[in-house]
């Protein structure tokens, strides 16, 4: 459906509204869902001021609230939908699964036959492991590092999210600490969340991102306690943030050099920038990896890949590193994963996905270059975000210094023309297989129209 309001209309905003969008059964859903959900939303991610919006279906590029109202949806389900929404051959590889009466708890033809397609499509992937979601597949990481090395410490770079778990989800998205330049925030791991057991902060260290002699200063300084070094290669938890040349190359040879494990968090990379993930792209082979997100299009997948070497040690009867879980592996999920593998393995969709990153980056340059606005748009892969700086983003501490407010004002806007954004300045936003060169123009000039209003008022 068309909303009848302009994005050229931003001093019409209304903090209780957006531009008179129609949201009243979202906002009751919320004055119901409050008294029985903490916040009305499963996933804090999933709140939005002054209330969430609750959705009842998707199709292809498509999401449709309760109130009817049609959005663009560029959170993908915050990566996931690499196809899209209901895409047809995995909804119906699904349906005929679900025919079979299986679901957990028991291994079937589809695990290995997944496995095969991760171990062709992935350098790394030697040796597959299976789990449901991006957090478990880190534990899961840090387990089998601990595990082969006899070691305790584990290394993150700050701005990166690995999951909720309490070694993981440290140092995020920190305050800045006073006037920060680049790669100068604090190494002091710090909880993003109460309720953390304080002894998770002894067993992980943070480093800056895109800073290798700071990697290495902090591993010769822990020498005898650094199991394994976690990163996201494309760090898309803080939005977009790209790695300098030869900066993964880097962390290679140093984490190499002192016996220190290699982890690649490509739960967002994985299969986007690459079939076989950043790893392909970048031509950096890490010790172990974790994929999730678009592994089965939305379902929930997610697996553990790495060497024989260190993978061995997950071998039942053998291995010292337990692996275990119910739902491992459910049979739904892998067929959805049978059949989106089967589609992005031979490039093209990432192809496509690279073509749209390139008209984003061209048309909103254009537009940042008519309208004045200190702005600038980072991309990769159809995964993109905004930051209202006029300094390059190259890690945690240039992307948080970004103007929030004017992000703000930009989120607000695009919802408004029916283009569904995430609130956060530091989020990440993309397209799929789905989006069609039309919904890609669309966004672009509702780009050039909001920053436009921007300069003017």
């Amino acid at each position: 459906m068309e909303h009848k309001r302009s994005t050229s209309r931003l001093t019409e905003f209304d903090r209780k509204g957006v531009f008179g969008m129609k949201l009243d059964n979202s906002k009751q859903e919320f004055e119901t869902g409050k008294k029985l959900v903490p916040g009305g939303v499963n996933s804090g991610f999933r709140y939005r001021d002054p209330f969430p919006i609750y959705f009842k279906r998707a199709e292809g590029s498509r999401v449709w609230d309760i109130d009817d109202n049609e959005y663009i949806d560029f959170l993908v389900a915050n990566g996931a939908c690499i196809l899209g929404h209901k895409d047809p051959l995995v909804l119906c590889a699904v349906q005929e699964q679900l025919e079979t009466g299986l679901t957990v708890a028991l291994e079937s033809e589809l695990s290995i036959e997944v496995a095969k397609l991760l171990h062709e499509m992935i350098p790394s992937a030697e040796f597959v492991k299976l789990s449901n979601t991006g957090t478990e597949a880190v534990m899961h990481a840090f387990q089998i590092a601990r595990g082969y090395t006899g070691k305790n410490v584990i290394i993150k770079t700050e701005g990166s999210y690995h999951g909720w778990q309490d070694e993981a989800n440290l140092s995020v998205h920190p305050a800045l600490q006073g006037n920060n330049s680049p790669g100068e925030t604090s190494s002091a791991a710090i909880p993003e969340s109460e309720g953390y057991a304080r002894s998770s902060l002894q067993n992980t260290l943070v480093v800056p991102y895109n800073n290798s002699d700071a990697l290495e200063k902090c591993i010769i300084e822990n020498k005898d306690r650094v199991a394994a070094l976690i990163i996201e290669p494309v760090v898309f938890n803080s939005g977009c943030i790209l790695p300098k040349e030869g900066y993964l190359q880097a962390i290679r040879e140093i984490t190499s050099k002192y016996g220190v494990l290699l982890i690649f968090d490509e739960v967002i990379t994985g299969f986007r920038v690459a079939p076989g993930g950043s790893q392909e792209y970048y031509k950096v082979i890490p010790d172990i990896s974790v994929f999730g997100k678009a592994i089965a299009n939305g379902f929930p997948l997610s697996a553990v890949v790495g060497s024989e070497e260190v993978m061995q040690v997950t071998t039942p009867k053998t291995g010292k590193v337990g692996f275990a879980g119910t739902y491992n592996g459910s049979q739904p999920s892998l067929a959805a994963s049978k059949a989106c593998l089967n589609q992005i393995k031979d490039g093209s969709v990432q192809r496509k996905l690279s073509k749209d990153s390139q008209t984003l980056l061209k048309r909103f340059e254009e537009s940042v270059s008519r309208s004045g606005v200190k702005a600038r748009l980072q991309s990769l892969a159809g995964k993109f975000q905004i930051y209202f700086t006029d300094e390059p983003v190259t890690d945690y501490a240039s992307a948080a210094r970004s103007d929030r407010t004017k992000y703000a004002l930009l989120c607000d806007a695009l919802l408004s023309s029916g283009m569904l954004f995430h609130q956060s300045y530091l989020f990440h936003h993309g397209v799929s297989k789905a989006h069609s060169a039309e919904d890609v123009d669309k966004l672009c000039q509702s780009f050039d129209i909001i920053l436009h209003d921007m300069n003017r008022n």
